[in-house]
């Protein structure tokens, strides 16, 4: 029981340490990195697309496969429903990611190429798509 105490007291001390000294100090490295110009663009970009993977407000949930010609269907992500702000009411934006690569590209679609997959877990499709189709779709 001694042992069991020790790791508790341990593990709480840890936390409480993280919550009140390593959390102010990220938060003062990363404003200062926000200051940096070349470095923001990068910083944030690499700070929302992890956020977009492993983040509370996962941005790819919702998985689509896009009509781009009779023979020829990709499968990817809708990130944005509504692209009236650069002129485009009538589009969506989708990201496809590359196969073993974190990069992708976004791209607008017009909205009646783009189909739901229902059914189909998002990150079924992502690891699909990853995988280069090595990985099943479940």
């Amino acid at each position: 029981i001694g042992i069991l105490m020790v790791l508790g007291l341990i593990t709480f001390v840890g936390y409480l340490a993280s919550l009140f000294f390593a959390k102010p100090i990220f938060d003062w490295f990363e404003r200062g990195l926000i200051k940096i110009p070349l470095v923001n663009l990068i910083y944030t970009s690499i700070k929302d697309l992890m956020g977009a993977f492993v983040g509370d407000k996962k941005k790819f949930s919702s998985p689509v496969k896009v009509q781009l010609s009779d023979t020829f269907i990709r499968l990817g992500f809708v990130t944005q429903e509504d692209m009236s702000i650069v002129g485009e009411p009538n589009m969506v934006a989708v990201y496809f990611p590359h196969s073993y690569n974190v990069s992708g590209n976004v791209f607008l679609v017009p909205k009646e190429k783009v189909t739901p997959l229902v059914g189909v877990k998002s990150s079924d499709v992502m690891k699909f798509m990853v995988s280069g189709g090595v990985s099943p779709l479940i």
